[in-house]
């Protein structure tokens, strides 16, 4: 069993004004003073080789005269990129979809990058990009914002805490990264679990395919093991059953990124690896994701928050202090460009000031 205590958001976060005032608008504003500037951060693919690749991550800070103690580092899921954490509203240009304008109101800092091969960073070559590269590299990422060699920290002793949230295969990274290197404060988990629907593994291969033979990707020089979905196959993918704005869905069209053969196949190997988290953890997921809320014997690991809770803490290592749960009712797989995703932005920047604290000093940890 996990040491600590196991509680639900909705146990925990009771009286938290800010979360209520979030909750009841449309989307959260954006921050004043936001300033965010792009970077692109040597490293390595394994540990001994040289850093000879690059990741490109995207630095933001609330307004202030200096950093804050604080950054969330975010790492995305497969066939998308660090837009994935401040994606346009089309339809209503508000910051509705914009996990970044969320952390920043709440006064932390936020660096979203392409994962390796993804995006805007290095395409090693595909056989290279692996579960434990990609862990790898948001390890090298993590020590670069505390040493403060990341362009925007310079001349500062870096970043004092750091907090890893993940979606999808982003969360998978955060399971090794947080397990193999413990140098962050805090995790946060969405939109992942261990027990996943019968039928997921074929629901994302089936619309994959090489991303050399796609419009989206021609001429860009990825080798036949980088793969992304086919055209008109996102919603049935990663959205269903959850409404979706079709000018989102558009968007995420015209702006998917690729994953790599290495990533996925060893899939079911990914899910059974023990793991050794030794910070506080959040887990969310939406209550109808068709990937990852696989069956229990009374219904399905997502039907509520004690029933997530109750599946993944134990899967978690047994050194996890403290674990919460939340789900978000209703939603699929895609929680950030959902018209209900501020709810769960809210939920993750109160639960993550309420254990790691955006300002200097230790972390409030799993204190009530």
């Amino acid at each position: 069993m996990m040491k600590g205590t196991g509680r639900t958001l909705a146990q925990a976060a009771r009286g938290f004004t800010a979360l209520g005032a979030l909750l009841a608008g449309s989307a959260p504003a954006l921050a004043a003073g936001r300033a965010c500037g792009d970077h692109h951060i040597p490293v390595a693919l394994a540990p001994g080789l040289p850093a000879d690749q690059h990741v490109f991550a995207r630095l933001c800070l609330p307004e202030g005269p200096t950093p804050p103690a604080t950054v969330q580092v975010l790492v995305h899921g497969i066939t998308y990129g660090h837009l994935h954490w401040d994606f346009p509203d089309p339809t209503g240009h508000t910051q509705r979809y914009s996990y970044v304008s969320a952390a920043l109101d709440a006064g932390f800092a936020t660096l979203a990058l392409d994962r390796i091969g993804s995006g805007k960073s290095s395409h090693p070559l595909g056989a290279l990009v692996t579960i434990e590269t990609n862990a790898y590299v948001v390890h090298q990422v993590i020590q670069a914002l505390r040493a403060g060699t990341v362009a925007g920290t310079s001349g500062s002793p870096g970043f004092e805490k750091v907090v890893l949230v993940g979606h999808s295969y982003g969360s998978m990274t955060s399971w090794y990264a947080a397990s193999d290197y413990q140098d962050v404060d805090g995790v946060i988990l969405s939109g992942v679990s261990h027990t996943f629907q019968t039928a997921a593994p074929l629901s994302v291969l089936l619309p994959l395919w090489p991303a050399a033979l796609d419009p989206a990707f021609l001429g860009q020089g990825h080798d036949l093991t980088y793969l992304t979905t086919r055209p008109g196959t996102r919603y049935t993918t990663f959205y269903a059953p959850s409404p979706v704005d079709p000018a989102v869905l558009a968007l995420d069209e015209r702006t998917k990124g690729t994953l790599t053969l290495a990533e996925f196949a060893p899939f079911a190997l990914v899910l059974a690896r023990p793991l050794d988290i030794r910070v506080p953890v959040l887990l969310v997921n939406g209550t109808q994701d068709a990937l990852f809320c696989g069956p229990t014997l009374t219904g399905t690991v997502c039907d509520s928050a004690q029933a997530l809770l109750a599946a993944e803490a134990p899967r978690l290592g047994p050194n996890a202090p403290c674990t919460e749960a939340w789900v978000l009712p209703g939603a699929g797989h895609m929680l950030n460009t959902i018209p209900d995703a501020p709810r769960w932005f809210a939920v993750a920047q109160e639960w993550t000031t309420r254990h790691i604290g955006a300002g200097p000093g230790p972390a409030p940890g799993c204190a009530p």
